[in-house]
């Protein structure tokens, strides 16, 4: 076993027997164990007993916060007659969880995405496997944002250790689109979502215009279009938008809104600024592209307004778009956005 890995936010090692209190403290939770096909742990003894045998397979790691050694969840790798379901000699099936307190901040993802490069990378594997039981949407969510593709349904898959049976359903991610993705997957958000796109706005429009705006029309136009409300009242006004994650870690966004028969608008596209130049703003822009040609199969227009000092102008060009106009719109608080307007004609 690799003696442990490291993700930005985290450090995957190796489950230790000092780590008994700590699994049990996380295992114990019955909201835990049972989604994931085996019951909560009743004893510290217990614990530490899985430790030894069950963790202590091969690519079985603790996911543990950097700065401190203390287990919150686990993420590993099943091989041959050890998976759920048949896989090939070159093949894994991934597994995960996390404890309860822990849930919702983008850990496991994180740590997925790190597996997943070192399965791909270091181990030479073809394919990752994955499985859920049927409406666990939190752990399918997981694996989709680490680039993993729905392939089946099963309606009895042995998850559980009493040989139980459940509906479940099988995701896969391939070498071949691990490495043409570059390891970036985008999903269509909710409004569930809303405070996730707060967070990469608040980090990535800022970065884009400190040296453009005031900080004053900073500050308005972060709350113009990115509070809570306005972004709620954004997607029951039809904008659709998209999350981008490079190795289960989200790093940007994209939103189209339709205007017209035939007009769509790009409203916003940002890739938080250590992402740039991977390839993330390319797939942003053309899953916009993707999702107003299913909107709209014959001949439409995709446009969308930037500033004229941002550098992003040319990324534009560069992804087909043309200057059409420009213009000084007045946005309210005396604020103005001093734009192109650029249009991309598809059909």
């Amino acid at each position: 076993m690799k003696t442990g890995l490291s993700t930005e936010r985290l450090v995957l090692r190796p489950w230790r027997e000092g780590d008994a209190e700590s699994l049990f403290e996380l295992a114990r939770d019955p909201q835990v164990g049972p989604a994931a096909g085996w019951p909560p742990h009743r004893s510290v003894a217990e614990s530490g007993e899985v430790i030894r045998t069950i963790f202590s397979a091969p690519e079985t790691y603790a996911v543990v916060l950097r700065g401190t050694d203390r287990p919150v969840g686990c993420v590993g790798l099943l091989f041959g007659a050890s998976a759920h379901f048949p896989i090939g000699a070159s093949e894994a099936e991934a597994g995960y969880w996390v404890g309860t307190d822990w849930r919702g901040r983008g850990l496991i993802p994180e740590a997925l995405g790190g597996l997943s490069r070192r399965a791909f990378g270091e181990l030479g594997l073809t394919a990752l496997w994955g499985c859920c039981f049927v409406g666990n949407r939190a752990s399918r969510r997981v694996m989709e944002k680490c680039g993993f593709r729905y392939v089946r349904s099963e309606a009895k898959l042995p998850v559980c250790p009493d040989g139980s049976q459940h509906a479940g359903e099988v995701l896969c991610l391939t070498r071949e689109a691990w490495r043409e993705s570059r390891g970036i997957s985008l999903l269509r958000a909710s409004e569930s979502d809303i405070p996730l796109l707060r967070r990469l706005a608040g980090e990535a429009f800022p970065a884009t215009y400190r040296e453009i705006l005031t900080p004053a029309q900073l500050d308005y136009m972060m709350a113009w279009m990115y509070s809570e409300e306005s972004l709620r009242g954004q997607f029951r006004d039809g904008h659709v938008f998209y999350l981008a994650f490079r190795n289960g870690v989200p790093c940007g966004y994209v939103s189209v809104e339709r205007q017209g028969e035939r007009l769509f608008h790009l409203q916003k596209i940002y890739v938080l600024p250590g992402c740039q130049g991977s390839g993330v703003g390319r797939a942003l822009f053309r899953q916009a592209v993707e999702h107003v040609r299913g909107e709209c199969p014959g001949a439409c227009r995709m446009e969308l307004n930037v500033n004229r000092s941002n550098r992003a102008v040319h990324f534009y060009e560069r992804m087909g778009m043309r200057r059409l106009r420009e213009g000084d719109f007045p946005i309210g608080g005396g604020f103005y956005m001093n734009d192109y307007i650029m249009g991309l004609d598809l059909g």
